[in-house]
């Protein structure tokens, strides 16, 4: 486990790697990134949302292309206070439609059921098509106000 993190971040891994059984909970079993590389990666390394996230740790890019925790790394951005719950739920939908791009055009066979057992994962049990809209408001419309 501590060898692929020491791959990604070669000596900066030591920040994070400690015996705290949290900070060593596995969050993406394809890729073995622990919690708290992620938190390390969420606090330090200027990440704002699952593709950065992505980006500095390999979440989602494994066999199973973040099926199986993208939902947890979105919780935690939760946790550490970055974003609130609901921001956590969008930066989820983002992260799931952006790795959708990649994947649907080669959707055949089991990778088609695999594609079918992840809309039933998202959409059965977390209801992601139903998350309140994301309130966005730009400096326009703070001004008219």
């Amino acid at each position: 486990m501590y060898q692929s993190a020491l791959y990604r971040h070669g000596e900066r891994a030591e920040k994070f790697l400690s015996n705290d059984k949290k900070s060593q909970a596995v969050i993406c079993e394809c890729e073995m990134v622990t919690c708290g590389e992620v938190e390390y990666a969420i606090k330090d390394l200027d990440v704002h949302n699952l593709v950065d996230l992505r980006r500095r740790t390999r979440i989602g890019m494994g066999p199973c292309q973040g099926e199986l925790c993208s939902y947890r790394a979105a919780g935690l951005f939760s946790e550490y206070g970055k974003k609130t719950g609901n921001q956590a739920s969008h930066l989820l939908e983002e992260f799931l439609e952006e790795r959708w791009k990649g994947i649907k055009p080669v959707f055949w066979g089991d990778a088609l059921r695999e594609g079918e057992f992840t809309y039933w994962i998202y959409e059965g049990l977390f209801g992601v098509s139903d998350l309140p809209e994301q309130a966005t408001t730009s400096a326009t419309d703070e001004e008219t106000a």
